[in-house]
């Protein structure tokens, strides 16, 4: 009982903006005691790395068995070449602060990629080849066009951070529920109307950001496990 009564405090200081903007009828639902992610997080372990950090395509082409960083990030790109594909040993992919409107699919056959950064582009999809990154943990689709999440993104079973904020997206498929590592969850600024109960199924989830959609009532699993 003392659980709920603390809920419900917490979910009335967080709705307090609600009655400023009722027509939006945004829900703000986040576990306690959990830091905000940052994104220069990643970024300083990846600096870290012994491996040299490319920052082109054609240095990258030299020698495409010696990258494992490859920083293409604020260049302008409006597409990318196919022979990203030949990088096998690439782990961290930053993309971000592009032009980029579809993602060749043979960046869904890097077999070792641990991090994938599209930030700030004009993504209007996510091809269903993402599933096919097994060893991915983080996902970064912030500030993009991106309409829908395919339900093969339940198959990244090694993915700790998802973030999809600042998109179209309209719904979550159930099948999110799969990923099982799932540690942090951004879907702030989007059109979602409905959340699946099903999101209540992560047991290592921290941080459920879906301020700013048109959710009008959180199911009771989800706020049962944030009350815990």
């Amino acid at each position: 009982m003392k659980r709920f009564y603390a809920f419900l405090i917490l979910l009335t200081i967080i709705l307090t903006g609600r009655a400023q903007n009722p027509e939006r009828k945004i829900i703000y639902c986040k576990p306690a005691k959990v830091n905000d992610y940052s994104y220069e997080d990643y970024r300083l372990d990846f600096n870290n790395y012994a491996p040299e950090v490319f920052y082109s395509l054609e240095a990258a082409y030299l020698d495409p068995q010696k990258v494992k960083i490859l920083d293409l990030s604020g260049q302008g790109l409006s597409s990318l070449s196919y022979r990203i594909g030949e990088l096998k040993n690439l782990e961290v992919l930053v993309l971000r602060d592009n032009d980029l409107e579809e993602l060749p699919f043979q960046i869904f056959s890097l077999p070792n990629l641990k991090i994938l950064d599209v930030s700030n582009n004009r993504l209007t999809e996510l091809r269903y080849q993402i599933g096919q990154l097994k060893n991915l943990k983080i996902l970064i689709l912030k500030n993009n066009e991106i309409s829908e999440l395919p339900y093969q993104i339940s198959f990244l079973h090694s993915l700790q951070l998802l973030d999809a904020s600042y998109n179209q997206i309209e719904e979550i498929p159930y099948q999110i529920s799969y990923l099982k590592n799932l540690e942090k969850l951004y879907l702030d600024h989007n059109r979602i109307k409905n959340l699946p109960y099903q999101l209540s199924y992560l047991p290592r989830l921290k941080l459920l950001d879906i301020r700013h959609n048109f959710i009008e009532e959180i199911p009771y699993q989800i706020r049962q496990k944030t009350s815990e």
